[in-house]
């Protein structure tokens, strides 16, 4: 009798957990389907390369505006409107963008033609009022991370993305990241979206030739999301930035510089393009050509003024894709919106791409060394941190004594 008992009741237990997990499913789907394009192809998985199957709607010439940016109703308000942007182009940005076409070895009129804000899609997670909640954001956070780097996204919220620590400065953050195929991954996503509100998922699979979509994804959220923030960091997940440095050091030196860009730069006609190894360029692109014919960052720490998010994102509806994603934000994009001006935060001086320079730095000159931001090894992030966050509330450097404004 108590054998049937314990049979009955563990089979009651193995019915609960799977009717449990056929929901957590269906939902999942139904969110998916919420937000699937007709004339998409379900589950496409393929990462957009220098051609594309693109339908006759993204022309060059017959683009009308951005995809539907609408989520889950539980992540985005209902009535969320599309955003409209006006394509009255000049002569003079008609003839960078044909110039870029023949580079790319495109014409503007066939549909081998790809732009990144036409096919970047609906949001799958977005919080709209991530920014809203003051009526100033001084440094808005874009950080380019992979859907499998969890711990990584949760280091950033716990250390230099917290907002708590800065105050008065109010500093948000979002993390950009593409669709995945693993489903339990993505199960934790939405979990992890539910808790903390921050990340932003595109209508695209996340993969390294996918880069550019990212990057274009983040100039539209900021524009639409965040309009009230002054500089916008675009940094990847693998960076530790000194967010007390960067608030009492170098935002003076930002403000009141409008279509501003801060980064390593790379002036045009002295970078390589590259015909082997990873960075790779088919020799059909940019055939002929032995430097890129653009000025262009080092993209793992960007700052960019704010006003520079709803033309970049408009420029990215007639600028043909281009999968090396520092070339295409930070070079093609500035070049078709015109007026942009760089300012060099050299390597090896403000930022580093070896966290050992930027350590040794800080331990020998403090809170006077230049460097704010670095590529950091995982097993380096906490000790970098402790010794940023020590000498930054401690007595010699007291943050609360430093002027704001």
């Amino acid at each position: 009798m108590n054998l049937g008992v314990v049979k009955v009741r563990n089979s009651l237990i193995l019915m609960v957990v799977l009717v449990v997990n056929v929901l957590c499913l269906m939902s999942i789907t139904m969110q998916s389907m919420a937000v699937w394009r007709p004339g998409r192809a379900a589950g496409t998985t393929t990462p957009i390369t220098g051609g594309g199957d693109s339908d006759s709607s993204h022309k060059y010439n017959n683009l009308q505006g951005v995809d539907g940016v609408s989520a889950p109703a539980s992540f985005l308000s209902p009535g969320t409107p599309e955003p409209t942007v006006p394509l009255n182009l000049s002569a003079k940005v008609l003839k960078k963008v044909d110039k870029m076409h023949q580079v790319l070895n495109l014409s503007r009129f066939s549909d081998d033609a790809i732009y990144p804000a036409t096919r970047i899609g609906r949001y799958l997670m977005a919080y709209r009022n991530l920014c809203l909640d003051v009526d100033r954001v001084h440094v808005i956070m874009i950080v380019h991370t992979a859907p499998q780097n969890l711990h990584r996204r949760q280091r950033i919220r716990d250390t230099f993305g917290k907002r708590s620590l800065f105050y008065p400065f109010n500093v948000r953050v979002a993390f950009l990241l593409g669709k995945t195929a693993n489903s339990t991954l993505e199960r934790v996503l939405w979990m992890e979206h539910v808790r903390y509100n921050d990340t932003v998922m595109g209508d695209f699979m996340d993969h390294y030739h996918n880069l550019t979509l990212k990057g274009v994804m983040g100039y539209r959220w900021v524009s639409q999301y965040c309009p009230n923030s002054d500089i916008v960091l675009k940094i990847d997940d693998d960076v530790f930035i000194n967010t007390y440095k960067l608030l009492y050091s170098f935002i003076n030196h930002m403000r009141g510089k409008p279509k501003s860009i801060f980064c390593n730069l790379w002036y045009q006609g002295t970078m390589p393009i590259l015909r082997e190894g990873k960075w790779k360029v088919d020799p059909r692109l940019f055939s002929k050509m032995k430097y890129f014919p653009y000025d262009y960052c080092s993209g793992f720490i960007v700052l960019l003024s704010s006003d520079l998010m709803g033309p970049m994102h408009q420029a990215a509806m007639t600028t043909p894709f281009f999968w090396i994603d520092d070339v295409y934000l930070f070079g093609m994009l500035p070049n078709v919106v015109g007026g942009v001006t760089y300012y060099n935060y050299a390597l090896a001086k403000n930022m580093a791409l070896n966290d050992k320079l930027a350590i040794n730095c800080t331990v020998e000159q403090g809170a006077r060394c230049p460097i704010f931001g670095s590529v950091i090894a995982d097993h380096n992030f906490s000790r970098y941190w402790k010794m940023v966050s020590d000498l930054y509330v401690s007595g010699d450097w007291r943050v609360d004594n430093k002027l704001i404004e």
